[in-house]
């Protein structure tokens, strides 16, 4: 009878647990300015999507935008100094691209449940 309610409870834990796992959902990302003044970025996904930010001001967060799988690129502009970078981005991931104090792009990404 104890193995039964062992069996039944761990049964139950592997199906909650499933249930938040991440299912071809398409990458998401937010930009983060943490640059010298405010920022102005065109976020172009691997299926052609542009998502335009401009004037995120210094310490700003944009809202979250969901992107194609694949190569993206971020060009954009921050006091006249030029911001070019490339993301490859993969489903099931969220993605903080963050200006930095020195004025250049670093991305952070981290699994979605």
């Amino acid at each position: 009878m104890k193995s039964i309610a062992i069996l039944l409870s761990f049964s139950v834990l592997i199906i909650l647990t499933s249930c938040n796992k991440c299912s071809n959902e398409d990458p998401t990302a937010k930009v983060v300015n943490n640059g010298s003044s405010a920022v102005n970025l065109q976020i172009t996904s691997s299926a052609g999507n542009i998502i335009s930010i401009t004037e995120l001001s210094k310490g700003s967060i944009s809202t979250v935008n969901s992107y194609a799988s694949g190569l993206t690129s971020i060009i954009g502009t921050i006091d006249g100094i030029e911001l070019i970078d490339s993301i490859d981005m993969t489903e099931c991931k969220s993605y903080d691209i963050t200006i930095t104090s020195n004025n250049e792009i670093s991305v952070f990404s981290q699994e979605k449940n």
